[in-house]
């Protein structure tokens, strides 16, 4: 009997990923987060006017303006256009399936990807079961992000934790279990989709000034939390003072001998590679303000090839990053500070550009 049930379990399992496969197959990869739909789907539509693409989460699409870049790399002669895919939340893990994503979007013209090196494989917990987290995941996502989780510093018991959130997620979205009712308002009811996240340079820019004013975020959480970090952040609050410090001693300990962790090294190699192989150049970027220790970030990064690297996180060397005047909250910059990281990254990125223009 418990045999035969054993079976029958086993067969209605089948049946259900076999059906939940075949629904995934029709549904774009960026289907169950709102703002990455807005964006995707207006690259698609306009994808071969750029050639160059900014991926990664909220440090690159509240931060990097790409007017402000576009413009400084013609007053040098470079032919650049870009558009910023960056999306709220997107960590490294997210990053990378974004990248698989958008090199299956046609573009010839496609000459540039810009990758962030700021997170590791953990992430907010409010997140988990809902359609925006589980839609994206995959076998290989949950790869990545178990085979970096063991080489962290955490306790056993926080990373076993995560890496039983990555496999439950897994899970979820093989069987669509909680999504088909979101599967189906994403094509047939296209209300929820807000065009103002494009920007209103129409570049996918929309810093956190205009957020504030707009409070169209995926899930009410998120409203809260901005708004609550906005304020205790203007107050002057010490937990400032903390994390500046914090990012003060990981720079100036930071000897460069320092063995990197080399998941996450092979991680970012990988999508190097594959790209290059495209003939995309690739160049990472270390952006101030990350959640992660630099402790861990700066050998990852420092270990990306020659002439790919724009670092701008170092408070020693870009204070205004860090201050009230220029920040937002405690890990986002405002508009102010948003157009002032972008030069900065212009001004780094146009002389890297200019070698490889030059060698060729």
């Amino acid at each position: 009997m418990l045999k035969k049930t054993l079976k029958h379990i086993l067969l209605v399992a089948v049946i259900l990923l076999v059906l939940s496969s075949l629904v995934r197959y029709f549904m774009p990869f960026y289907w169950g987060d709102s703002t990455q739909t807005v964006k995707y789907e207006y690259y698609k539509k306009n994808a071969e006017a750029y050639n160059a693409v900014y991926l990664g989460g909220s440090l690159e699409y509240r931060h990097i303006d790409p007017t402000i870049i576009d413009s400084m790399a013609k007053k040098n002669g470079i032919d650049f256009r870009s558009f910023n895919l960056g999306i709220d939340g997107h960590g490294i893990i997210q990053q990378m399936s974004d990248l698989e994503g958008l090199l299956q979007i046609r573009n010839p013209n496609l000459k540039y990807i810009f990758l962030s090196i700021s997170s590791e494989p953990y992430f907010f917990k409010s997140n988990l079961h809902t359609p925006k987290w589980v839609s994206w995941h995959s076998a290989q996502s949950t790869y990545n992000a178990l085979s970096i989780i063991p080489s962290l510093e955490e306790p056993l018991k926080f990373r076993s934790k995560f890496g039983a959130f990555w496999i439950s997620s897994w899970i979820e979205n093989m069987f669509n279990i909680g999504t088909v009712p979101d599967m189906l308002k994403y094509y047939f009811d296209k209300t929820y989709v807000d065009s103002s996240y494009i920007g209103k340079d129409l570049n996918g820019f929309y810093p956190y000034d205009y957020e504030e004013n707009h409070l169209f975020m995926e899930y009410k959480w998120e409203d809260t939390l901005l708004l609550q970090s906005r304020k205790q952040f203007e107050s002057g609050d010490s937990y400032s003072d903390t994390l500046n410090k914090r990012v003060l001693t990981s720079f100036s300990n930071y000897k460069g001998t320092e063995k990197p962790n080399a998941a996450m090294v092979k991680l970012c190699m990988d999508a190097y590679n594959t790209c290059k192989k495209r003939g995309i150049q690739v160049f990472f970027i270390l952006p101030p303000k990350a959640r992660t220790t630099y402790s861990l970030l700066l050998p990852v990064f420092n270990a990306m090839p020659e002439g790919s690297k724009i670092e701008l996180a170092d408070i020693r060397k870009y204070p205004k990053f860090y201050t009230i005047e220029y920040g937002y909250n405690f890990h986002h910059l405002n508009y102010k500070g948003a157009r002032l990281f972008s030069q900065e990254m212009a001004k780094q990125l146009v002389p890297l550009m200019k070698i490889q223009r030059d060698s060729l």
